[in-house]
């Protein structure tokens, strides 16, 4: 396989990317780890394997994660944002020429694999409803296959006529901010007005209120692509995602003792408990981050394809 300039170009670009949003930007706190947090590029993984590449994609993520890393715990995580270009990318990549290769099988079995580490510990067992949203991911790429492929590298997929629809804008423009001032005041709040309820409530509203935002400006933004390709993008990023959250999850538990040391004796049943509790909020979370990578992609992937830099390769 050839890699040309401008891939490498790319490459080092997304590495960099990735290196000061986890370095620069808040990312969201890890429940029962205290002082570590998942960083937003997360959410700009799965993209770099669409544009460059499974391989270079993987790459690419995981130089930038460990630039930023600064413990075991992260170093190790820096593989989660790999795997995550690398499913996506592998998802994104047409069959070659002989007809026998298949990116989407490689997907399939990323998550697979993922899915059996999961199962084979205790709190896997015990927790055996928890990777439904990873199990919905591995169902997608089983009954997607080669459609993601074939919608991604249309043309036509893309309207000349562009159309801005100002109101639902508008709309996922008040939701973003109602779900920002709740994600970031929730606990003032339940400490000013004493309501513990609050703490339960607010972060769902906020989560809710982000997603919903952030699916109305896509659709308000970007109204005059079709269905097909901004399908595509979502279900690509959405697998890489869950990927590389299901990764995450692994190494987490592999070192709980380390970054949750009051769970370390802990009985795996506490534990299982706990992963279920947050079960919504990991959802909403990736939904969130689905909703970011899908509104960069389905803006960026038709730019870079018009400037000629966006050549994926079929093998």
């Amino acid at each position: 396989m050839k890699i040309s300039a401008q891939e490498i170009a790319l490459a080092a670009i997304f590495a960099a990317l990735s290196w000061v949003v986890s370095e620069f930007v808040p990312g969201i706190p890890i429940i029962g780890a205290s002082g570590s947090r998942i960083s937003f590029d997360a959410a700009l993984a799965p993209i770099y394997g669409v544009i460059i590449g499974p391989y270079l994609g993987f790459f690419a993520a995981l130089i930038g994660g460990l630039a930023a890393a600064g413990s075991l715990f992260t170093i190790l995580t820096s593989f989660c944002t790999g795997i995550s270009a690398f499913v996506a990318g592998m998802l994104t990549k047409q069959n070659d020429n002989s007809g026998k290769f298949r990116g989407w099988i490689f997907s399939a079995v990323a998550i697979t694999l993922l899915l059996v580490g999961w199962y084979s510990t205790e709190v896997g067992r015990i927790a055996y409803f928890y990777p439904i949203p990873h199990i919905a991911g591995l169902l997608i790429v089983l009954v997607a296959r080669g459609w993601i492929a074939n919608n991604m590298q249309k043309e036509e997929n893309v309207s000349t006529q562009k159309q801005f629809n100002s109101q639902s804008f508008a709309w996922g423009a008040v939701c973003l901010i109602i779900g920002t001032v709740c994600y970031f005041t929730f606990l003032d709040l339940a400490n000013i007005t004493g309501n513990l309820t609050l703490l339960g409530v607010l972060p769902f509203l906020a989560y809710a209120m982000l997603i919903v935002g952030a699916f109305s400006i896509i659709y308000g933004v970007f109204s005059w692509i079709k269905p097909g390709f901004v399908t595509a993008v979502a279900l690509a990023c959405y697998c890489g995602i869950i990927a590389d959250h299901m990764l995450g999850n692994l190494i987490f538990l592999s070192m709980i003792g380390v970054v949750a040391p009051p769970l370390q004796d802990a009985p795996s049943e506490v534990i299982a408990g706990i992963f279920m509790s947050v079960l919504p909020i990991s959802v909403a979370e990736r939904i969130l981050f689905t909703a970011i990578a899908t509104t960069i992609g389905i803006a960026l992937l038709p730019i870079l394809r018009k400037a000629g830099l966006l050549r994926r390769k079929t093998q």
